[in-house]
């Protein structure tokens, strides 16, 4: 059975990406924190670690996910993903290439794809891709080589495709309403909960600005 959209289009409402910058005990404390502050899917990303590392934290952070109702994913490590019993997978321009990954999983397991022109998200999609990523939305720190395409030509990119999903870059409270009318179906961050004071905070303040610009 195919991924559901609708159910999917839910779920990246509020996408955290986390790893990159934390230890294995941070990434858990944080990401349970912002859990209950209401994200809804989370993506373990991180290329510092040991492969028993991300095992070892993909396998508790899919307790932690399941327990709220919110989907995990693990970015670029398709063996991390299946070997951990994760929910999907998220791909890159430069990892293995959508399509021979759903040749390997089958059509009821996540994918992701990365796309910042209509092309490459219309090939995503000719490849089994579940959903997009498309950005950056804003100037962003967490990835120094983004470039930034802003709302217009995420909406752009969007337009070409027919399968959910997320704007991701730069983004945080303050220019969540900017992404309104975009075609997105939600957001993806990390540095906005992630390095905030108090990541369940954070994420509340998140999607109480993603329910006023995209709906409850």
């Amino acid at each position: 059975m195919a991924v559901d959209r609708k159910r999917l289009a839910e779920q990246l409402r509020l996408y955290l990406i986390c790893g990159e910058g934390d230890t294995p005990d941070e990434v858990l404390r944080k990401t349970a924190a912002a859990l209950e502050g209401g994200v809804t899917a989370v993506q373990l990303r991180v290329k510092s670690w040991t492969g028993r590392e991300c095992y070892n934290t993909a396998l508790a952070l899919k307790d932690l996910c399941h327990a709220h109702g919110a989907a995990l994913l693990v970015n670029d490590r398709l063996d991390i993903a299946l070997a951990a019993g994760a929910d999907g997978v998220h791909l890159g321009q430069k990892d293995l290439p959508v399509g021979a990954a759903r040749q390997i999983t089958g059509p009821d397991f996540i994918i992701g794809g990365t796309a910042r022109t209509p092309e490459l998200a219309r090939e995503a999609q000719r490849l089994g891709a579940d959903y997009i990523g498309c950005g950056a939305a804003f100037g962003t720190a967490t990835k120094d080589d983004a470039v930034v395409i802003g709302p217009e030509g995420i909406k752009e990119v969007l337009a070409a495709v027919e399968i959910p999903s997320v704007a991701i870059g730069g983004i945080g409270p303050a220019n969540v309403s900017r992404l309104a009318g975009c075609g997105c179906s939600g957001i993806s961050l990390s540095g906005a909960v992630m390095r905030a004071a108090d990541p369940r905070e954070a994420a509340k303040a998140l999607m109480r600005e993603i329910d006023k610009s995209f709906g409850c």
